[in-house]
């Protein structure tokens, strides 16, 4: 059996979300003085490869001590959505069944992985790029979400800093200028393109169907994109707890 991490590494100079405040990671004791090394984190768990608890988005949504460890491991696919992907790109049903592995299919109970190659552009790559990763990534069409709802699939991930579109986070009000660029590529104005009754679609949908999300995967995923992997996620069993940062691993025979 070979372990594929999925997994970015995770780093107190690793950058955040505009509205969360900066990692910070302070020595409790130190080896020179004290003998041994201890440290204190200060960090929101949106950070880096994390998991998203149904809670986070939707107050009877299960939080992560109420999801059964077998609920985050299962059989997947890794769908390879690079041909489709590019700045802003807001990919339909069809274009991500046009990527399905050939003689596969999304089965109910599956865990799906989209791979877009955006990880290529986080704080750990030659190419980083933080505009690129987290205000101009790609992101899927409501009836994505809601045909992955329907086929009650066991979780859903990506490589990329939000799961939805990066206009439709916060990420509109941060970057007014981006907007404006936005609306320039396309020739319309963005409430006609990205309208805002689906804000943040993906994370409502799923966070009610009671459907983690894993967002910032990397590490290896090019390794098994395009494939039928199993795959789990492995955050804390925290009670109360809406998301935390995870270990990601594809076990290949």
């Amino acid at each position: 059996m070979k372990l594929v991490d999925l997994t970015q590494p995770w780093g107190d100079r690793m950058p955040t979300w505009p509205q969360f405040e900066a990692i910070q990671v302070t020595d409790i004791t130190t080896h020179h003085r004290d003998g041994k090394s201890t440290v204190l984190v200060r960090t929101n768990m949106h950070t880096g490869t994390h998991i998203d608890a149904p809670i986070h988005y939707w107050p009877t949504g299960k939080h992560l001590g109420e999801i059964p460890i077998g609920d985050l491991y299962g059989t997947g696919l890794v769908i390879d959505l690079r041909p489709i992907t590019k700045p802003w790109s807001y990919y339909s049903l069809k274009d991500v069944l046009s990527c399905v592995p050939k003689g596969e299919q999304i089965r109910e109970g599956d865990v799906v992985i989209l791979y877009t190659g955006w990880d290529r552009y986080n704080w750990t790559k030659p190419t980083r790029d933080d505009v690129a990763y987290f205000d101009r990534h790609p992101g899927p069409q409501p009836e994505v979400c809601d045909y992955l709802v329907e086929k009650k699939i066991r979780w859903f991930g990506g490589d990329l800093a939000s799961m939805d579109h990066s206009l439709h986070v916060r990420v509109r009000y941060f970057r007014p200028d981006l907007v404006k660029e936005y609306e320039a590529q396309t020739g319309k104005p963005i409430d006609e393109t990205l309208p805002m009754k689906d804000f943040e679609h993906v994370h409502y949908h799923m966070a009610k169907a009671n459907i983690p999300m894993l967002e910032n995967l990397g590490g290896e995923l090019a390794e098994v994109a395009g494939r039928r992997v199993d795959v789990g996620a492995f955050p804390w069993r925290w009670v109360g707890g809406e998301g935390c940062i995870c270990r990601v691993v594809a076990f290949q025979p």
